[in-house]
């Protein structure tokens, strides 16, 4: 592996809705949000592993992420959609993958597995 890979945006975008359409899958075309708030740990030394991160620095809405990037429908992203509103998919992705499957049971089989 490349200590610092290079990203290629276009297969970025491909593999992240790929991943998308599954999680439409597994959760619904809906996810209500069960919790809002979340911990940020954003700054200056968040890629700096030389340096210890001793506090959190924010706290997150995921309510207030969605409204921000819902209002951007109907806009021109290319034109009015900062790069900077990539801050708000993260915590809205992070939550997608934390959230179980509805009726799904992660109790172990009899083996032991989960």
């Amino acid at each position: 592996m490349i200590k610092y890979p290079t990203i290629n945006i276009s297969e970025l975008r491909r593999i992240v809705d790929a991943l998308l359409v599954n999680a439409e899958k597994q959760l619904g075309p809906e996810v209500h949000l069960d919790q809002d708030y979340y911990w940020d740990a954003s700054g200056p030394n968040i890629y700096d592993m030389s340096q210890p991160v001793t506090a959190v620095e924010e706290v997150g809405s995921l309510g207030d992420s969605w409204e921000f990037l819902f209002n951007m429908r109907g806009r021109d992203i290319a034109q009015e959609g900062p790069r900077l509103m990539l801050l708000h998919v993260a915590p809205l992705l992070r939550y997608l993958a934390d959230k179980p499957e509805p009726n799904k049971s992660f109790k172990a089989d009899a083996s032991g597995a989960a």
